[in-house]
């Protein structure tokens, strides 16, 4: 049931993407630009931290993309929606039902996306010097641009335009799995759901890689044909 549940919110998360580029203008950027790219994160679309443009992002950069995704309206959807389909099923049953017990799944939800965020798109990159944003492949056939999108979660672009093991992503979903046990009831703790909440963690980012991929291809096309 709860695959099921991350299954729904993934399918939430493609039919959303058509607006979601979000990006951090070059530093002479006029403030019209910057603005404008600031209005896209408050949205109702999910945060896919596509890059537009080729420039090393700050540490200050990096806390922006992290702090604007994070208040995303499309967050608060995503998290009612979550929190409601783990209300109809009675996750974590010691939380009880009705208004209290949805506010709990509710907050703890909403947790795991900022702490994930914070971690995975913030912290880590800082200290590891490497860029959270996706770069599209653009190129090639499905198959190889769907193993390029696929891999990015293994291998990441440094701040300096090479190449790494993607060490933020992994550290910042285990991170993330870790501060969970703080908050949720003690049957819910412990060292292995710690690595499941990782692994969720992780296999949504491949998903919304994928989104980034081809979904302006999928957006063009349609646009092309009217």
């Amino acid at each position: 049931m709860k695959l099921l549940g991350l299954a729904l919110s993934l399918c939430l998360v493609g039919t959303s993407a058509v607006r979601a580029q979000n990006t951090t203008p070059p530093a002479d950027a006029p403030q019209e630009q910057k603005k404008s790219v600031r209005e896209k994160f408050f949205s109702l679309s999910p945060p896919l931290s596509l890059a537009e443009n080729q420039r090393p992002m700050t540490t200050g950069d990096k806390f922006e993309l992290f702090a604007l995704n994070t208040v995303n309206p499309f967050q608060f959807v995503a998290t009612a929606a979550w929190a409601g389909i783990s209300q109809a099923q009675n996750s974590y049953p010691s939380w009880g039902q009705g208004a209290e017990g949805y506010g709990k799944r509710y907050a703890a939800s909403y947790a795991d996306t900022a702490s994930f965020g914070f971690f995975g798109t913030f912290f880590f990159p800082s200290l590891f010097h490497q860029d959270p944003r996706y770069f599209r492949k653009l190129n090639g056939t499905f198959g190889q641009r769907l193993g390029y999108a696929l891999s990015r979660i293994a291998v990441t672009r440094t701040d300096h335009g090479g190449a790494s093991p993607n060490v933020s992503l992994w550290m910042g979903a285990l991170s993330s799995g870790g501060v969970a046990n703080l908050y949720y009831p003690d049957a819910n703790r412990g060292v292995g759901l710690t690595f499941e909440r990782a692994g969720i963690g992780v296999a949504t980012s491949a998903g919304f890689n994928v989104a980034r991929e081809f979904w302006p291809d999928v957006t063009h096309h349609f646009h092309h044909k009217k």
